[in-house]
């Protein structure tokens, strides 16, 4: 099943935050080729802010940024500051039951197929 392409004026702009380059690149583009407002990708923390700063309403984070608690303090400010933003968390395993997991609007799991991850993004943002 494909998804459904976002209605014009419906769009909630996206940004990745993941360490690693390789796989930013790799799910921004997924998520375009689905049509989704990708509004950039970051590897740390404070590049996140500014990417929510700049207008991105939805942040696809990988919990383990270059310090280990790194994760969960951005999830946390991001909570906090800007209440309106929605947090789709993506990593190995499963998300369990911590304070991160209860922060999100979804988890993604690394492993699973592209289609699904945009499913899921997809459902997160409202699509």
């Amino acid at each position: 099943m494909r998804p459904e392409t976002p209605r014009a004026g419906s769009a909630r702009p996206v940004a990745i935050i993941d360490l690693d380059r390789r796989v930013r690149s790799a799910l921004a583009d997924a998520l375009r080729v689905a049509g989704i407002d990708v509004v950039g990708t970051a590897g740390e923390a404070a590049e996140a802010i500014r990417l929510i700063e700049e207008g991105a309403r939805v942040l696809v984070v990988d919990p383990r940024l270059p310090e280990l608690a790194d994760g969960q303090a951005l999830v946390e400010r991001v909570c906090a500051s800007w209440p309106d933003v929605l947090i789709v968390i993506m990593g190995w395993g499963e998300a369990g039951d911590s304070r991160i997991a209860r922060s999100a609007a979804a988890f993604v799991a690394k492993s699973i197929a592209p289609e699904e991850f945009v499913a899921a993004t997809m459902a997160a943002c409202g699509y």
